[in-house]
C-alpha cells in the first residue's frame, strides 16, 4: 500500500490512533486512519451481513473410477462410502500413527468424487492417497484449472443464495450438502460450508463463467451491504471464530482429535481405515494429551508461528495461527496445550523470544461475537 497519501499519525483523534495501532499489530504496516476504518467498517459488515472473496488458496482433485468411494474410505476419517450425491463430509486423511497428512472436504457427486484441500499440501497429499491405489479402478486428477470457487460468508449467505435463484432452503443444508444449479446460463455447484458458527456457501464454476459469476455475485451481495473479503481479514474472523486452518493449525504434528473437529471430521462406527486404531485408542481411553484453545496475548508483539507455550518453567504447547483481536482488542492466537490445563485456569507465557515472554490466558472459542451471529 502506498503511503503518499497517509494522514499523519501524531495528528490522528486519539480513537483513530488506536485503531491505526490496533491494524498495524497484525500487518506490520503503519495504516491511515482512512484505511484502518475500511478495516474495521469491513469486519462489522461481515458481522452484520457477510462478506464474499475468490478462493483462490485452495485446489480441487477429482476421483473417478468404480472403486473411487470404498478406495478413499478406507483413507480416511469420516464416512464416504455410503453418501450418496450431493451429500458430503469433512475428513481427515491421516498416517498409520495417527499423524494428520491433510484435511479435506469430499463431495459425491454422480460418477464422480471431488477433493477439496489446502493447496499448500495437495501436491504431498495426493502423492499419500496415490501410494494406496493398487488394483483399484481409481483415477486422481487436479481439476483446479477448470474450476473457479467463490465462497460467502455470514448472516445474509441463505438471502443472497435465493436472490442468486438457487433456492429458498440453503440454510437448511447439512453440512457440506450440494446441489448443481445455473446462474444466467453458468453452470454452477452450491455447497453449504459453513465457517465454524457462521452460515457459510461455496460456489464452483466454471473457469470460463468466473467472471460472470462473480460479478453477479458482487453486485446482489453489494445490495444486501455484503462486503468483499481480503484474506487478511478473513484470518482474523476465522481466528475469532475458532476455527483451525489447515497447514497453519492442522499439520503433521496433530492427531485429528486434538483439532475439536470431531464431531464433523471423525467417524467411529464406520470400521477399519488407515490409522483408525490410534483414533478409537484416544477415544476408548477418554486420553487426548493436548487439545486447540484460543489464547488472549497480552502486549504488542505477535509470536511467531510454533511459538512455545510454558506454564511456570515448563513446555506445555504452541501457538499455531495468530491475529490481532477486533473484537478483543488483543492479540488473539489459537494453539495447543495439555489438555489437563485447558481445563483449568492456568498462567500461561509465550515465548516471544529466547529472553522474552508475554503473559497469555485461555479464552473460550469461538469469540461471542461470532456465536451471536451463527
Amino acid at each position: 500500500m502506498s503511503l503518499e497519501n497517509e494522514t499523519a499519525v501524531g495528528t490522528a483523534h486519539p480513537a483513530e490512533r488506536r485503531a491505526i495501532d490496533q491494524v498495524a499489530h497484525w500487518t506490520g504496516l503503519r495504516y491511515s486512519p482512512r484505511m484502518n476504518t475500511t478495516i474495521e467498517t469491513s469486519y462489522e459488515a461481515v458481522r452484520l451481513a457477510g462478506g464474499f472473496m475468490q478462493n483462490t488458496q485452495r485446489r480441487l482433485v477429482e476421483i473417478t473410477g468404480a472403486d473411487r468411494a470404498s478406495w478413499l474410505h478406507n483413507l480416511t476419517t469420516n464416512t464416504i462410502s455410503t453418501l450418496q450425491p450431493g451429500d458430503g463430509n469433512y475428513a481427515f486423511a491421516i498416517t498409520i500413527q495417527g499423524r494428520t497428512v491433510c484435511d479435506l472436504n469430499c463431495l459425491v457427486l454422480e460418477d464422480r468424487l471431488w477433493i477439496d484441500l489446502d493447496g499448500r499440501w495437495a501436491d504431498e497429499s495426493i502423492a499419500h492417497l496415490g501410494k494406496y491405489r493398487v488394483i483399484e479402478d481409481v483415477d486422481i486428477n487436479d481439476v483446479t484449472s477448470a474450476w473457479t470457487r467463490i465462497d460467502v460468508i455470514g448472516p445474509k449467505t441463505a438471502t443472497l443464495i435465493e436472490r442468486l435463484g438457487l433456492g429458498h432452503n440453503f440454510a437448511v443444508y447439512a453440512d457440506l450438502q450440494h446441489s448443481s444449479s445455473q446462474i444466467d446460463g453458468h453452470d454452477v455447484r452450491l455447497v453449504k460450508n459453513d465457517l465454524g458458527p457462521m452460515l457459510a456457501a461455496t460456489l464452483y464454476t466454471p473457469s470460463t463463467s468466473a467472471d460472470a459469476i462473480q460479478s453477479k455475485v458482487q453486485t446482489l451481495a453489494t445490495d444486501l451491504n455484503m462486503v468483499e473479503l481480503d484474506q487478511d481479514l478473513l484470518t482474523i474472523i476465522r481466528i475469532e471464530a475458532g476455527v483451525p486452518q489447515s497447514v497453519d493449525d492442522i499439520d503433521s504434528e496433530v492427531i485429528p482429535p486434538e483439532t475439536l473437529q470431531t464431531e464433523r471430521g471423525i467417524s467411529y462406527v464406520k470400521g477399519c481405515y488407515l490409522g483408525q486404531e490410534v483414533i478409537e485408542r484416544m477415544r476408548s481411553r477418554d486420553s487426548m494429551a493436548r487439545r486447540l484453545v484460543g489464547l488472549a496475548i497480552s502486549g504488542e508483539q505477535i509470536p511467531a508461528k510454533d511459538a512455545w507455550v510454558f506454564a511456570d518453567t515448563k513446555q506445555v504447547g504452541r501457538v499455531t495461527s495468530t491475529c490481532h483481536s477486533l473484537a478483543l482488542n488483543s492479540i488473539l492466537a489459537l494453539g495447543y496445550i495439555k489438555t489437563s490445563l485447558a481445563q483449568e485456569a492456568a498462567a500461561l507465557r509465550v515465548a516471544l523470544n529466547d529472553q522474552e515472554f508475554a503473559d497469555a490466558k485461555l479464552v473460550e472459542i469461538p469469540l461471542p461475537t461470532w456465536r451471536a451471529s451463527s
